[in-house]
């Protein structure tokens, strides 16, 4: 018998990795959303891009921002950037605005790559 256990990842980096790819997920219709956002998160992960998140909650925050903008947003390079900057300026509650910030910046440069 296997017994299945759904733990959340307890390292930041992968829990914002895995809840782009879940938020895409949940999207009806969204098996085409999956497979870009999936190819997206595996190549913020080749590039560290979110290596400088410390906690989970900052995670899901940065996974939710990074998500919105990569799909909704007209320019999501800039909008992401705009985040990044208002998390530095401390518009945005979390632990840890510089962390959060480069992740930000990090996944808007990976974004403008692609």
């Amino acid at each position: 018998m296997t017994i299945t256990v759904d733990t959340p990842p307890t390292n930041p980096e992968t829990a914002a990795l895995d809840l782009i790819v879940r938020i895409a997920e949940s999207v009806a219709g969204g098996a085409a959303l999956r497979a870009s956002l999936q190819d997206f998160a595996g190549a913020l992960h080749i590039e560290g891009a979110l290596s400088g998140l410390s906690t989970t909650d900052d995670a899901r925050l940065a996974a939710a921002t990074i998500a919105e903008a990569a799909c909704t947003a007209d320019d999501p390079v800039g909008a992401l950037r705009i985040r990044a900057a208002a998390f530095r300026a401390g518009c945005w509650d979390c632990a840890d605005p510089r962390g959060l910030a480069q992740a930000l910046d990090g996944a808007a440069t990976v974004l403008d790559m692609l």
